[in-house]
């Protein structure tokens, strides 16, 4: 037990040591990015996953990447800067292109996609962001994760944002929001999106957002257990229980499950035997 809190520590400092170890190329990074790199990166850890970086500056994350996810990993740069060809090696793949640009990026998934991860690291203007998450959103697996950083270019002005500014990437993933909750809607005007149907959840940090890419099913809701008290939200609890909660006590409530779970969990259900008992004598 010991010897795997330690790895986990380990585990978890992987990408910021190297950062502090660096002797290759050069990277720039805002020290907090490490731990939400390893909180939603450290699933795929010698999975072979495919990776997608946007932005390569001279080279250095692509090198982390590499020696993060494990050679088996599929890693590649994009970059408008035709000097990054050079920097090309076994352990990733490197490739010119704009991110603004669908074309480029519909060839871009077509040839290496779908991608397990992609990582936003490129231009920084929140229209050019817009437009890769956009285009790029489809190929990305289920169970995958797109992460855009330097999000506080939102907030800047030379770069076409400011705050409450509706054209910032920061403004339009608040639309996001409503997306996921759509299922929930009461009103005609506001309805299932595809990102309500594919966005499986959305993390937010300091200049750091996270989407996980999922398939995701209309929200359901039950009702298990026994009523405490005789009514409930101004109705009487019998009008609650429908069929399948009925069915649902029924089945749990049969000796054979009895047993079952007396066997499996002697402590709990013998505890909850007693009590259910005691209540029954108030």
């Amino acid at each position: 037990m010991i010897g795997a809190r330690l790895l986990a520590g380990v585990s978890r400092g992987r990408l910021r040591s190297h950062f502090e170890h660096n002797d290759g190329r050069l990277m720039h990074k805002w020290l907090h990015y490490f731990d939400i790199y390893e909180r939603h990166f450290d699933a795929f850890r010698r999975k072979r996953p495919t990776v997608l970086e946007i932005g390569v500056f001279h080279g250095g994350s692509l090198e982390m990447w590499r020696d993060y996810f494990g050679r088996g990993a599929t890693i590649i740069g994009v970059d408008i800067d035709e000097r990054v060809r050079s920097i090309e090696d076994p352990g990733f793949r490197v490739v010119i292109g704009d991110q603004s640009d669908p074309v480029f990026l519909q060839s871009l998934a077509d040839k290496y996609g779908p991608f397990d991860i992609v990582i936003d690291d490129g231009s920084h203007v929140p229209a050019h962001q817009v437009a890769s998450l956009t285009a790029l959103w489809p190929h990305v697996k289920v169970g995958g994760v797109y992460l855009v950083e330097d999000l506080h270019t939102s907030y800047w002005p030379t770069y076409g944002g400011g705050l409450d500014v509706a054209t910032s990437f920061i403004e339009w993933i608040k639309s996001r929001l409503d997306d996921i909750n759509a299922y929930h809607s009461r009103e005609p005007h506001f309805q299932p999106t595809e990102w309500t149907k594919t966005l499986g959840g959305l993390h937010v940090y300091d200049s750091i957002v996270v989407l996980d890419r999922a398939d995701v099913q209309k929200p359901s809701v039950r009702k298990t257990g026994r009523p405490t008290f005789a009514t409930s939200n101004g109705e009487t609890t019998e009008i609650e229980l429908d069929g399948q909660h009925l069915a649902q006590l029924a089945l749990v409530g049969s000796p054979r499950a009895r047993v079952r779970r007396l066997v499996r969990h002697p402590i709990v259900t013998t505890r909850r035997v007693v009590t259910r008992w005691f209540r029954s004598r108030r």
